[in-house]
């Protein structure tokens, strides 16, 4: 081998070194960019990691706000419940009460009704008896008398009076009431005018 192939060759050592050189560069690059990207993963999981914790704590407290939600409606209903069991019960027991108190006076009223019956009742006896034994003490006080002559005169004067006073007219009813009123000052006559038919 001469000395011009052998500078040749040196020539095309040199090119391929260098070659191989700029390959391990690109090589070297690409290894750092590899690199740079497996970091980018890595910060990129961290970052879903977080957000997937973020999400879970968000899930764990709606749950737990459900939860609690659900525990105060819970409460609440039965706290109303309870309030209108109560009301109830205190309305019932009123009725209770209202309708006693009715019976009670109910039967105090029936037995006023009672008493006043039975005490009219007496009344009413009493006042017969006395009539009956009145009837009778004035008939045995008048048994066997008759009236007088002057008792029957006046009975028939007593008569003949009334059927003048219902004869008379209201002008002669008039006449007489103010001869009453003449004879007994600030006494009004009992005599009335007649309905004329």
């Amino acid at each position: 081998m001469n000395q011009a192939e052998l500078d040749l060759f040196n020539d095309k050592l040199d090119a391929h070194a260098k070659e191989v050189e700029r390959f391990h560069g690109e090589v070297a690059n690409v290894t750092r960019q590899i690199a740079n990207c497996d970091k980018l993963v890595r910060l990129a999981n961290a970052g879903l990691s977080q957000i997937d914790s973020k999400i879970a704590e968000a899930v764990r407290v709606s749950a737990e706000a459900q939860h609690i939600a659900d525990r105060a409606a819970v409460q609440a209903s039965a706290a109303a419940t309870t309030a209108t069991q109560a009301a109830v019960s205190d309305m019932i027991a009123r009725l209770a009460e209202a309708t006693e108190a009715a019976r009670k006076t109910s039967l105090s009223l029936n037995l006023l009704q009672f008493k006043t019956g039975g005490w009219i009742a007496v009344y009413t006896v009493l006042v017969l008896l006395c009539c009956l034994a009145t009837g009778a003490l004035t008939s045995w006080a008048l048994r066997g008398q008759a009236l007088t002559a002057e008792q029957a005169r006046y009975v028939e004067l007593g008569k003949a009076h009334e059927a003048l006073l219902a004869n008379a007219s209201d002008k002669e009813l008039k006449q007489l009431n103010a001869i009453r009123t003449r004879e007994k000052p600030g006494v009004r006559s009992p005599i009335s005018t007649r309905t004329q038919p």
